[in-house]
């Protein structure tokens, strides 16, 4: 991937297998006749490298055949002509009579009030496009909302291929910022980290899918919470760290985290209560792992997941508010605590793939909090952030919860949840 032909090269095959397996099934499961996706150069619209243009009405119109037929009118035609993948085009003067010619019972456009990634057509677009094809055509336009949301998230091998590189890369970079390579406790910032990460994605000519991020301390054994906060703040000794971190590259981003703990003089492993709570999270994540299967929607998977998160031993909390919001349970101690305690369990594992955000990836969203996509089926090779967060009760910390955000990225197959990539099994140490 580190050639501009490589990454168009295999843009646009993934673009040729997405129109030729994965468009046909979209359209047919939808009951959608024709697919019209407008874009409008200046006004950057998700699909813009999905479907290889940025300008133009982009037109699937399903005839019947193994093969969803392909135009565009009033597109780039010569740029549109060397991806390979459209068989049509045309001015704009010329889609009405198209679509009579077609006579759609339903056309699909890229309006939504709930999905980012299907709501880019403007205002102004929608009333040019209604003087385009008649206010009778009108009549028969549908939100695109649902096809979208199953052309993206059921992945091509090529796809596949691509976004566990782009994963490893990302692995291997938040590795190297979480250690000495890059952190001197007593002289390293916060900040510093973030912006030896700029740096290194600079050089492999990608970028951050969040802009740019720092680590955040967990629990310090020497700072206090009013001064970890800063992104300023000086890594110490005693630290507990968690990068949240997410790279963006060829139509993908990421979007996982790793954890740090900066050993103390004379220690050489991380203090037994942390990692208590960390092998405790571990065990969540083989319960949270073994529940999500394909063929079932994401309220179900949740409500599953609680079950048998409580049967092991575990305390599950449901989400309707977004941790970084507030939500989750307190990490203050019980009055009453007892140690070990229950480790209580919190859940967002939720849809990644041609973006890392949580909030616009289209797909199911196994999270309380997303009610809106609650009703999604969890579809075969689903692109996921495998996420939760466990909280256990630390007696070395005066009972305050040690909370762990796991998150890593993976895939929902035949065969239930995969890895792209090694996970996280430790806590990463620095000396």
């Amino acid at each position: 991937m580190k050639d501009a032909r490589t990454r168009w090269e295999m843009l646009n095959l993934i673009r040729k297998e997405k129109f030729r397996i994965i468009l046909p099934i979209a359209m047919r499961e939808n009951e959608i006749d024709m697919w019209i996706h407008i874009m409008r150069e200046g006004n950057p619209d998700p699909l813009t490298i999905d479907l290889g243009g940025d300008n133009g009405y982009f037109v699937f119109t399903d005839r019947g055949d193994d093969r969803i037929e392909r135009a565009v009118f009033g597109g780039d035609e010569e740029m549109l002509r060397l991806t390979g993948v459209y068989d049509i085009f045309g001015s704009e003067d010329e889609l009405k009579q198209f679509i009579e010619e077609r006579n759609p019972k339903t056309i699909a456009v890229n309006m939504s009030d709930w999905l980012a990634v299907a709501d880019g057509l403007s205002y102004t677009g929608y009333k040019k496009l209604i003087k385009l094809v008649g206010v009778e055509l009108s009549t028969i336009l549908v939100s695109a909302e649902q096809l979208i949301t199953d052309f993206r998230t059921r992945r091509i091998l090529s796809e596949i291929v691509v976004y566990g590189q782009l994963c490893e890369i990302a692995r291997g970079l938040l590795e190297r910022a979480l250690s000495n390579e890059v952190i001197t406790p007593g002289e390293t910032t916060l900040e510093d980290v973030g912006w030896w990460m700029e740096d290194q994605l600079l050089k492999l000519g990608m970028s951050s899918t969040f802009a740019m991020s720092t680590p955040m301390i967990i629990h310090s054994m020497k700072s206090e919470k009013e001064d970890y906060r800063s992104s300023k703040y000086i890594i110490q000794q005693g630290d507990l760290m968690q990068y949240d971190y997410g790279i963006s590259a060829m139509n993908f981003g990421t979007d996982f985290k790793r954890v740090a703990y900066i050993l103390r003089k004379g220690e050489t492993a991380v203090p037994a209560g942390i990692q208590y709570g960390w092998d405790q999270a571990i065990k969540a994540r083989g319960v949270i792992r073994d529940t999500i299967k394909v063929g079932v929607t994401a309220e179900e998977t949740l409500a599953s997941i609680g079950k048998n998160l409580e049967e092991k031993g575990f305390e599950y909390i449901h989400l309707t508010l977004d941790p970084m919001l507030g939500g989750g349970p307190s990490l203050e101690p019980k009055e009453d605590q007892e140690y070990p305690g229950k480790t209580e369990i919190t859940v967002d594992c939720h849809c990644v793939g041609n973006t890392g955000n949580s909030e616009v990836a289209s797909g199911p969203s196994i999270a309380g909090f997303r009610p809106d996509r609650a009703h999604l089926i969890i579809k075969p090779s689903n692109l996921f952030a495998f996420e939760f967060i466990a909280y256990t009760p630390n007696e070395e910390w005066d009972g305050e919860k040690v909370r762990f955000n796991m998150e890593d990225n993976a895939i929902v197959t035949e065969n239930g949840v995969e890895w792209l990539y090694p996970p996280n099994e430790r806590i990463l140490l620095i000396h």
